[in-house]
């Protein structure tokens, strides 16, 4: 693997180590999510990914999105926040 990265092989580990992580913190975000255990931010927060990705990401394996319209209104409430 080395050869065909053109790393060294504390460099090689280092990113192997780093992306095993960051999928063990997807999968854990996007279980909690199901479970609801954790709205969709406290999840991409967990993950250490933005909003945006983790909602790629959640596509990407077929998770329904759980969004209730309170989830909604409070959402939009944030947004408005920020924006003033």
């Amino acid at each position: 693997m080395q050869a065909l990265t053109g790393d060294d092989q504390s460099t090689l580990l280092r990113k192997l180590v780093d992306k095993g992580l960051s999928e063990a913190k997807m999968d854990i975000a996007i279980d909690r999510y199901i479970k609801e255990k954790a709205s969709l931010e406290q999840s991409s927060v967990i993950a250490g990914v933005s909003l945006w990705k983790f909602l790629d990401e959640m596509r990407s394996r077929n998770v329904a999105l759980k969004y209730s319209m309170a989830d909604a209104e409070s959402e939009i409430s944030r947004v408005i926040k920020r924006t003033r």
